[in-house]
């Protein structure tokens, strides 16, 4: 019988910023409640079960919430923080498989080809990722029909600006770019794929990576046939004229973007494709007039790329809105992470301090977020989980308590803990409530990283996940925008 599902919330405070600020812009320049982003951590947290589903036996994780008693619960309850690096990040959108029999939308410049239904999901599919982790955009789906041949990049497989064409089924791919393999493992699965990062933001000064040559504000790389007309004969002149705000590719004054219809792209006198011989370029509106002696009727639609033509910047153009973070807890993580415990809490922090870097951001990648208690020698030991205390003897009142997270991931007279309420007296005993272990508090060490800095970002509740020496959990945190 399957857990139930674990829940998650994307708190206000993860609206830091846009996904490229994330992930490419310098920390210095993103601001978040104030103060700059420099770091991010991901957390484990929560020893304590769930309730029970009596029907299925099962832990039933709660819904989270971001009230501000509900976030301090989380932090008190952390125990470990792992950072997380520009390499385990990524940006990401819906993964869209290709399939044959589908019918796929084409990009049009005058829509909004981003909207989404009441899932998120995509309304208009006008993107693809072939069997070879390729990724295409759709620049025409001949008139509504099915795609029945996969797209696919192999030099000499293209037609006219590289554009995958020929597979019979009159579908325009264009070739954006290729997942790869580490991208595959790390950032993709059944729901999200990786975009990769734009040229231009990694080297401003670079060319269109898509198309091999600078569009400006926009190119013109296919004029689509909505309706061929009819009278059109090869042994007749067609003009092809496009008249908008842009020019030749070349920039030559008076010059704009130029197409032509070949003998081949004629059938029983209509027009069956148009081919662009210069895709021009800073246009922003275009439109199309065919002029023949012997043909008319025909209706076409020559669709204006993204800024910088189609591929520049495959975030923007693909409607990236969503980043990936994908983080591993390794073992015992160089012995700062017990292995001899569960957890039922995962999340991401951001900006949080440690005393050793005050007031900076915090830096080093992982930290035990524990208070380390020392106890004297003495009989019994205390169990993982439960509530131990310390009581007044004068007023009898509880002056400390935690919950124990691990008493011999150390070595047996330290005691981790967390979920801290009060202040802990040496010299005094601690008291397990449920082993009923007593033994003398002798010393306490406070972990480098200071509670309650940074802010909590997102937070999933699962069900319990069982450490072991061996183990390594990998998680896929997706921030949405």
């Amino acid at each position: 019988m399957a857990n139930h599902p674990n829940l998650n919330i994307l708190t206000y405070g993860s609206k830091v910023s846009y996904v490229t600020q994330e992930y490419y812009t310098p920390a210095s320049t993103i601001t978040a409640t104030g103060q700059p982003v420099s770091t991010f951590y991901a957390f484990l947290s929560k020893v304590d079960p769930w309730p029970i589903d009596p029907n299925s036996n099962l832990e039933i994780p709660p819904q989270p919430t971001q009230d501000q008693s509900y976030i301090k619960n989380v932090f008190k309850n952390i125990f470990f923080a792992k950072q997380i690096t520009p390499s385990q990040m990524s940006p990401v959108i819906q993964r869209i498989d290709w399939t044959s029999g589908n019918t796929y939308d084409y990009y049009q410049d005058n829509i909004d080809m981003f909207q989404v239904d009441e899932n998120g999901l995509l309304v208009k599919q006008f993107y693809v990722r072939n069997t070879y982790n390729q990724v295409f955009k759709c620049l025409w789906n001949n008139n509504g029909g099915q795609s029945t041949v996969m797209p696919f990049f192999q030099p000499g497989n293209y037609g006219t600006n590289n554009i995958f064409s020929g597979g019979g089924d009159g579908y325009k791919w264009k070739y954006i770019y290729t997942i790869a393999n580490g991208d595959q493992l790390n950032f993709m699965d059944s729901t999200w794929m990786p975009v990769k990062v734009p040229q231009q933001i990694i080297n401003p000064l670079s060319s269109n990576p898509g198309s091999g040559l600078v569009a400006g504000s926009g190119d013109i790389e296919v004029i689509n046939v909505i309706n061929g007309g009819s009278g059109f004969t090869s042994s007749n002149v067609i003009s092809v004229q496009i008249i908008g705000d842009g020019t030749a590719s070349n920039g030559a004054v008076g010059t704009s973007a130029t197409a032509v219809v070949t003998p081949s792209q004629l059938s029983g006198g209509s027009i069956t494709d148009i081919t662009i011989t210069d895709t021009g370029a800073n246009y922003t509106y275009a439109n199309v007039v065919i002029t023949s002696a012997s043909g008319n009727n025909v209706t076409v639609v020559a669709p204006v790329s993204p800024v910088g033509g189609h591929g520049f910047d495959p975030i923007s153009e693909l409607g990236c809105k969503y980043i990936m973070m994908s983080v591993q807890f390794n073992k015992d993580e160089n012995g700062s992470l017990p292995t001899n415990i569960d957890y039922r809490q995962v999340g991401i922090l951001v900006n949080p301090i440690a005393s050793s870097t005050f007031p900076n951001a915090a830096n080093a990648t992982t930290y035990n977020t524990t208070t380390q208690i020392s106890v004297a020698n003495g009989p019994g030991s205390y169990q993982n989980d439960e509530v131990v205390q310390q009581v007044d003897p004068v007023t009898g009142q509880v002056v400390f308590s935690a919950t124990v997270l691990t008493s011999t991931y150390i070595i047996n007279t330290t005691v981790q803990v967390i979920n801290i309420t009060g202040t802990p007296r040496t010299n005094l005993g601690l008291i397990g409530q449920t082993s009923g272990c007593a033994r003398t508090l002798i010393g306490v060490n406070s972990p480098d990283f200071i509670p309650f800095s940074g802010y909590i970002a997102y937070i999933e509740n699962r069900a319990g996940v069982t450490r072991s020496p061996d183990g390594i959990e990998q998680f896929k945190f997706v921030l949405g925008y």
